[in-house]
């Protein structure tokens, strides 16, 4: 079964392009369908609309679209940037792993950050939680590195990461090591302009 990367405010040109990049990208790790109503495994809001809790569809991560040149810190809490491009939908959609657990994408090397900020009954759990928040609001962590920064032991932390999961504002990015990661940045520069030229033949635009 296809995973579920669903839209919410976004303009109908923008839509249609999300759907062409997941049918046409050879460079998913997984399936994936566009949808603007059932349940998802990622949402994409309109970073600039009302506020996602608008009849948004259940979704575990949630991803605000925002001008591109937006600060850095936006961007590190995983979102993605407007005018869309290809190959950053894709990267997207490979870093987010939505059926990890914790535990399990820790073993996996893989690093925590926010999707958005997190309630305040998870805040008011521990008072580590908004010191612990704020550090993956910046970038993304490991439970033990997160423990380092915040000087909280990494089960408090793990607990914590835990917490975020359930409620849908984790999205677990994996590392990679230098080589992986430039051959394939090689790689995505060599098909880049052959989807892209596919996708503006979709909409007319050449």
């Amino acid at each position: 079964m296809p995973l579920v990367l669903g839209v919410m405010g976004l303009p109908p040109i923008e839509v249609e392009l999300l759907r062409i990049i997941v049918r046409l990208s050879s460079n998913l790790r997984s399936r994936w369908t566009v949808s603007e109503s059932q349940s998802c495994d990622l949402l994409l809001v309109d970073g600039d609309g009302p506020a996602a809790e608008r009849q948004a569809p259940p979704a575990r991560f949630v991803v605000p679209m925002v001008p591109r040149g937006a600060d850095a810190a936006t961007l590190a809490s995983c979102a993605l940037a407007r005018p869309i491009y290809a190959e950053e939908v894709v990267e997207l959609l490979n870093k987010v792993t939505p059926n990890a657990s914790p535990d399990d994408a820790a073993q996996a090397g893989a690093r925590a950050s926010l999707t958005r900020w997190p309630s305040q009954a998870t805040l008011q759990r521990h008072p580590a939680h908004v010191r612990l928040a704020a550090a993956l609001s910046k970038s993304a962590q490991s439970a033990e590195s997160l423990a380092a920064l915040g000087q909280v032991d990494v089960e408090a932390c793990r607990a914590f990461l835990r917490l975020l999961a359930e409620e849908g504002a984790l999205a677990w990015t994996r590392e990679a090591s230098s080589a992986p990661r430039a051959a394939a940045t090689a790689d995505a520069r060599r098909q880049k302009q052959g989807l892209l030229s596919r996708i503006r033949r979709r909409l007319g635009l050449s």
